[in-house]
């Protein structure tokens, strides 16, 4: 699988401890900036204090996922095969999430350009832009490292 002594399911784990502090920071920045008075860092705070939410349940869910995969591992109840198969599972799901944040990034774009004169609109387009932004490099990134390890 890969050449390292590392397993997929803790490699999985540490990278998803990533995505968890992403989702913390916005979540702490988010709710900072939603109480600040002015409308574009009020719907720029939303964004990042929803998507973060979003992200850190996410993480949290995979990182517990493959804590119990990876125990299952090492007392032989998943063989090597199965394991293949968790890759393949985790490649896919990062190819489509890719694309999606493709989607992200470009709405929020239309967002910036259609409403340009209102501040809250334009908080909220720049906030999606970011967060579809940095996660496209992140699913980017990890689709092609999982590739380049255990493919």
């Amino acid at each position: 699988m890969s050449s390292t002594s590392e397993n997929f399911y803790q490699y999985q784990r540490r990278r998803l401890g990533i995505l968890c502090s992403w989702g913390m920071g916005s979540v702490i920045l988010g709710s900072i900036l939603s109480w600040v008075g002015h409308p574009f860092w009020k719907q720029f705070g939303l964004q990042a204090l929803i998507w973060g939410a979003i992200d850190g349940a996410l993480a949290i869910f995979g990182i517990r996922s493959a804590r119990r995969k990876e125990l299952r591992l090492i007392q032989g109840e998943l063989s090597v095969t199965d394991e293949r198969k968790e890759v393949r599972s985790f490649y896919r799901i990062l190819a489509i999430n890719a694309g999606l944040d493709v989607l992200y990034v470009l709405s929020g774009m239309w967002v910036l350009a259609r409403f340009s004169a209102q501040p809250e609109r334009q908080g909220l387009g720049l906030g999606i832009l970011i967060q579809g932004l940095w996660l496209f490099c992140y699913d980017g990134f990890l689709c092609r490292e999982v590739k380049r390890r255990w493919f």
